[in-house]
């Protein structure tokens, strides 16, 4: 992040509601995170319901890079049409584009979860074995499915493109990893061009045609004979249409420039609360303390700071700190733990 611009920073996963989490945020004791807070002004926690196809870090960001309220509806946040035009994909007449993850889906009595996908530890060449597998089922759908530029192995993600991803509320990965996929299989809405269209459907058939091709694939004999779990699924997120008069960031100069930080998120996730408290630790010494630095010397032109949990986004933003406040803030310093389960 350049020292010059004014940074809308968007944290995921701040806290969950878990009984493992509330726990692990007694121990959480941060040093320039609390002092920077106490820098800043608090603006309105919003609140969104749980069950919420799209998650309240997805909501902030979509604020941030000041998307119209057609963009921001529930389950239809175009962030895969977003990443493809960041990586020059875009095509003359802007289409529908959805994010497609290869996935494990553990099979229990009464019901199907899903694994966190970085669990699966899918290399390159497994990826791209898969992905030239599946391609042509894909096609006759009408979904073209390209491998994400710059995919890293442990997290393997295609794009998909094509009409059918138009119209559709698909549930945020945030919002499936360890959970029943059944309360988030994606929903057909009305779109204004086709409002009788079932998209839903079709994709579902494909996920189960997926499920059986996937079952004898040589790319699953070799991870499960090296105790791996199987690819045996994909889920669809982030679809939908990006005008072509939507910029990819803010254009005005004195616009915050967004960035999500995910460092939380993985560790939140898997439930892992001392990788979780390490994380936070990271942060503030990555990233809050040189904040705070400059905020101290006045050379960051504008600051941001949203912290969500699973319901919730609280947002501090760099204004004027009137006397009695400052002197309040002195006498009373920011207590972390007590501010997060206060807002979040």
């Amino acid at each position: 992040m350049s020292s010059t611009q004014s940074h809308h920073l968007v944290i995921p996963f701040a806290l969950t509601r878990s009984a493992g989490c509330l726990q692990a945020v007694q121990q959480l004791q941060l040093q320039h995170l609390p002092a920077l807070l106490d820098r800043l002004q608090p603006l309105p926690v919003r609140h969104w319901d749980e069950y919420n196809y799209s998650t309240p870090h997805e909501h902030a960001l979509a604020e941030a890079l000041q998307w119209p309220d057609a963009l921001r509806q529930d389950g239809q946040m175009p962030w895969a049409a977003h990443m493809a035009r960041s990586h020059g994909m875009a095509t003359a007449i802007p289409v529908a584009w959805g994010l497609v993850t290869p996935c494990h889906w553990q099979i229990q009595t009464d019901h199907v979860t899903m694994a966190h996908p970085q669990e699966l530890e899918l290399t390159l060449e497994e990826g791209n074995e898969l992905l030239q597998t599946m391609q042509p089922w894909f096609a006759e759908e009408g979904l073209y499915l390209v491998a994400v530029p710059g995919s890293k192995p442990g997290n393997i993600q295609w794009l998909a493109r094509g009409s059918l991803l138009e119209g559709l509320r698909t549930a945020s990965l945030d919002r499936v990893c360890g959970r029943n996929v059944e309360s988030w299989m994606p929903s057909q809405v009305k779109a204004a061009t086709s409002p009788t269209a079932a998209r839903a459907a079709p994709l579902q058939r494909l996920q189960s045609e997926m499920q059986m091709l996937l079952h004898t694939h040589p790319v699953n004999d070799r991870r499960q004979a090296a105790g791996k779990l199987p690819v045996n699924s994909f889920w669809v997120s982030g679809t939908g249409v990006l005008p072509a008069d939507i910029p990819l960031f803010p254009e005005d100069e004195n616009a915050l420039q967004p960035h999500m930080l995910r460092q939380l998120a993985t560790a939140a996730q898997r439930e892992d609360w001392d990788a979780w408290l390490t994380a936070w630790r990271w942060l503030d010494e990555h990233v809050f303390a040189p904040l705070l630095q400059k905020q101290r010397e006045g050379t960051l032109q504008g600051l941001q700071l949203t912290l969500c949990s699973e319901q919730r986004a609280a947002s501090w933003h760099s204004a004027p700190v009137s006397l009695f406040d400052k002197l309040i803030r002195s006498l009373r310093p920011t207590q972390l733990p007590a501010l997060l389960q206060k807002t979040l």
